[in-house]
């Protein structure tokens, strides 16, 4: 079976038990985003496949020896079902989104009540009358995940430190104010924490503006790829983000975390993980799901003291 991964790296790592559950009945071939897909590397019966974006001619070829597979897609897009279609999968099974019915040959109905993204991908299984039963999100770990991220840090890997992960791909209306992570950061230093920065290179000069003037931080935006960032994760003593995919890649593994959402719903995407903590505000206008505030306050976002933070934080690890 060729499954087309989510293309956001927090809906490919909530979409962990199809894999997962899947794998246990036959190999599987997980095709998407290099990056995202090189996560999931080390799990049993599971081979990555590439997509490339923009690039139709590449993905055929690469798909042109799984005719005879099931193509399963956890995404959405009349795209992805186009290219399936066109590479000539036998079968072509997705939820029956974006006019793109004709395309599958099984389209299931999306579900009519509100469900976690992770249950959405798995209700998906279910109507397929494919193994669904395991539902836990976890990362396997290896040696040579970890020692990559120890080669990385240096010295730094052994010490007490903090990641915060400033940055969220939708949007500003899902980013907590930097002035408030460099003042977060400031008084977690005072306390003989380092902080790490973690993101990507659309986030480096937020983290820049954070690192300014403070002693013990270390701004890595831009600079690690995403098994890097997760073995700095494994040897933190918390991760401190939005709604973010990274959000999620913290939760996978099981470490403390402070969540804060802004203008997205817990509901839908909070953090499967028991050693997290969801800082989210309840004003008339929030959820609104928007990538920035049509009413150019951000109140769900500036209402989430340092103060606040720092106080679930000592109850979390101190």
């Amino acid at each position: 079976m060729v499954i087309r991964i989510p293309n956001w790296l927090g809906d490919a790592i909530m979409a962990i038990p199809v894999y997962y559950n899947l794998s246990q009945k036959e190999k599987i071939y997980l095709f998407g985003f290099e990056e995202i897909v090189n996560l999931f590397k080390n799990f049993s019966n599971v081979e990555v496949i590439y997509y490339q974006k923009e690039n139709f001619k590449k993905n055929l070829e690469v798909l042109s020896s799984f005719k005879n597979e099931i193509g399963l897609l956890l995404t959405n897009s009349f795209s992805s079902a186009w290219l399936f279609f066109r590479a000539s999968l036998k079968e072509r099974w997705g939820y029956a989104k974006d006019l793109r019915s004709f395309l599958l040959t099984k389209a299931v109905k999306p579900p009519s009540r509100k469900l976690h993204q992770r249950d959405y991908y798995l209700y998906l299984l279910q109507k397929l009358e494919l193994p669904n039963d395991f539902k836990d999100l976890f990362l396997p770990i290896n040696n040579k995940m970890l020692e990559k991220a120890r080669s990385f840090l240096g010295s730094i890997y052994n010490k007490p430190f903090i990641v915060i992960a400033p940055g969220a791909a939708y949007g500003p209306a899902k980013m907590w104010p930097k002035e408030y992570y460099k003042d977060l950061a400031k008084i977690l230093t005072k306390k003989g924490i380092i902080v790490i920065i973690v993101g990507s290179a659309k986030e480096r000069e937020i983290g820049d503006f954070i690192k300014e003037n403070i002693n013990k931080v270390y701004n890595f935006c831009g600079k690690t790829d995403l098994i890097t960032v997760a073995g700095i994760f494994y040897f933190s003593k918390a991760v401190i983000s939005n709604d973010s995919g990274l959000m999620h890649l913290a939760s996978v593994l099981k470490i403390p975390q402070i969540a804060i959402f802004g203008s997205t719903d817990p509901f839908f995407t909070r953090p499967l993980n028991p050693q997290a903590i969801v800082l989210k505000k309840e004003l008339p206008c929030s959820p609104c799901f928007k990538r920035t505030c049509k009413y150019k306050h951000y109140k769900c976002l500036k209402s989430i003291t340092v103060n606040e933070v720092i106080e679930v934080l000592e109850n979390l690890i101190f």
